[in-house]
């Protein structure tokens, strides 16, 4: 018997290291794009009347599990996460800094620039747009979350 789909959207939204989009929940799911927001209503829901230390977050069109910020100092040594090499993390440092940057700054730093960016992007850190002939990468309320900055 094929599980519910709240209980697939739910087990995706646990496993995936970055958000997902409501289109690619509801293509897992079997379900019409248009449902995800009542189901993700019904799992925040559940997390939030159990006192959960997991948190759904929503944004426009995409959403994610996390641990609650108050509990994440005592687990996070046991995240899945990338690996970062010195020269990416001068990248992340950079970008930490400013906020956002062009990845023709980025090159300059380093040339494993691209890698840090697509290790970011995994994490759902930075959000990636094109800007001229360049591209703009710019960090999210994840990655102040994540790395402990404050947001600027």
């Amino acid at each position: 018997m094929k599980p519910s789909p709240r209980k697939i959207i739910e087990a995706a939204l646990f496993l995936s290291p970055r958000p997902l989009t409501y289109r690619e929940l509801a293509d897992l799911a079997g379900v019409q794009p248009e449902d995800i927001d009542t189901i993700l209503s019904e799992i925040a829901d559940s997390y939030s009347k159990a006192d959960s230390a997991i948190i759904l977050e929503r944004f426009a069109n995409a959403a994610r599990l996390y641990v609650a910020p108050d509990v994440f100092p005592y687990v996070k040594r046991l995240a899945a996460v990338p690996e970062f090499t010195p020269k990416e993390l001068e990248v992340v440092a950079y970008i930490a800094m400013r906020g956002s940057a062009t990845r023709s700054e980025l090159r300059k730093i380093t040339s494993r620039a691209d890698s840090a960016v697509d290790k970011l992007r995994s994490l759902g850190a930075v959000i990636v747009r094109r800007k001229g002939k360049t591209l703009e990468i710019k960090k999210t309320e994840l990655f102040d979350r994540y790395f402990g900055t404050v947001n600027r």
